[in-house]
């Protein structure tokens, strides 16, 4: 669950910010050239560099990324592993669009200004308790965000610089990738082609709710006692339940399709009738009073509503293809060179070359390789 709470600012991680912005103007130096622990160069091209020391950073962030994804412990990825190998095949590209893209932001007077850095973390808190809630985890919102950013290897200084760099290279390919907007005829073909998978929502159902501890179904039978009588839901809810994240809202849960919440609670929900009280309802996080305010009937999305979705998805992939072609000239025209093993391009060991002088973007001459 938790990798779907971090979508929005997702693409600022998959980009592995962890490289140093190279001091710009100054010719790539060979491939091996040893610094200190973890500091070999194994991608270099003029203006900038790529670190051992990074990509081993960058696969254990992968590493860390997919876990959360499904849940499990992340599993120690060590170099020279065939694992290591297919994470570091992502990583080293994700490394030089990052760095291309801070490059060309320095070099062009791109910046991102703390409030928009700020308005993205805050965006991610709110997607946090949001998501956390539908899936029926309570807890304290801000503890809820921190062990998020736990679990994906982050601290929040350490975050917060991830935002900083995916908005700027947001940024970068907005200005180098415009392009122009999908006509309106596009956009149709779009809808029409996607309608029955994409654009045909499921029937959702208003709740909210009234959370009590498990040793407090005596206060939840007196407090639905209190709501037959007439009393406000939203003040029972502000004095009584335990549930943090909406208590403040009047219980709250927005509306959603059936499969959001633990099995009680969704079954609860979703053979109630419009306006009906339930409960106590108990699940494994103690007992609820539910109420279904709103039955919204399932149906085609009406092509007005998501036009202007449309339009942005296929300008992003427009942007996409356009950026990516940058970025392809731009590893030509700074003639990138990639330590044996790192180039991403490249054969896997032991195939048989296509013959031929390596070209620029090949992997670095044999002499440079480093030692073991």
């Amino acid at each position: 669950m938790i990798y779907l709470l971090f979508r929005k600012t997702f693409l600022a991680a998959s980009l592995a910010v962890l490289a140093s912005l190279a001091l710009m103007g100054c010719g790539a130096a060979p491939p091996g050239e040893e610094v200190g622990s973890g500091a070999k160069k194994v991608v270099t091209y003029e203006g900038g560099e790529i670190t051992e020391g990074e990509v081993v950073e960058g696969v254990e962030r992968l590493s860390a990324q997919s876990a959360a994804q499904t849940g499990q412990q992340a599993p120690e990825v060590k170099p020279g592993s065939p694992e290591f190998d297919a994470a570091k095949a992502q990583v080293v590209p994700q490394l030089l669009t990052q760095d291309l893209a801070l490059s060309y932001a320095e070099e062009n007077d791109i910046t991102v200004s703390d409030e928009e850095v700020q308005s993205e973390i805050d965006t991610t808190k709110q997607a946090v308790a949001e998501q956390a809630r539908t899936a029926g985890q309570e807890g304290d919102p801000e503890q809820l965000f921190q062990d998020a950013l736990k679990q994906f290897g982050f601290t929040e200084a350490s975050f917060r610089e991830e935002v900083r760099t995916g908005l700027t290279v947001q940024k970068v390919q907005e200005e180098v990738a415009g392009g122009a907007d999908p006509t309106e005829k596009e956009v149709r073909a779009y809808y029409d082609e996607n309608k029955e998978t994409q654009f045909t929502r499921p029937e959702q159902r208003c709740i909210r709710h009234i959370l009590f501890n498990k040793d407090q179904e005596d206060l939840a039978n007196d407090v639905k006692g209190e709501l037959e009588d007439g009393g406000d839901f939203a003040a029972l809810a502000k004095e009584h339940s335990q549930d943090p994240s909406n208590k403040d809202q009047g219980g709250d849960l927005g509306c959603v399709p059936k499969g959001q919440f633990v099995p009680e609670f969704d079954d609860a929900a979703f053979g109630a009738e419009e306006g009906e009280l339930l409960g106590p309802v108990e699940t494994e996080f103690g007992f609820h009073l539910i109420e279904v305010t709103e039955i919204q009937p399932g149906g085609e999305t009406p092509f007005e509503e998501v036009a202007q979705d449309i339009e942005e998805q296929i300008k992003g992939e427009q942007q996409a293809g356009e950026f990516q072609a940058w970025i392809d000239g731009e590893l030509k025209k700074r003639k990138v060179k990639y330590l044996p093993g790192y180039d991403p391009n490249a054969p896997p060991e032991g195939a048989a070359p296509e013959g031929g002088a390596p070209e620029e973007g090949a992997p670095a001459p044999e002499g440079e390789q480093p030692q073991e």
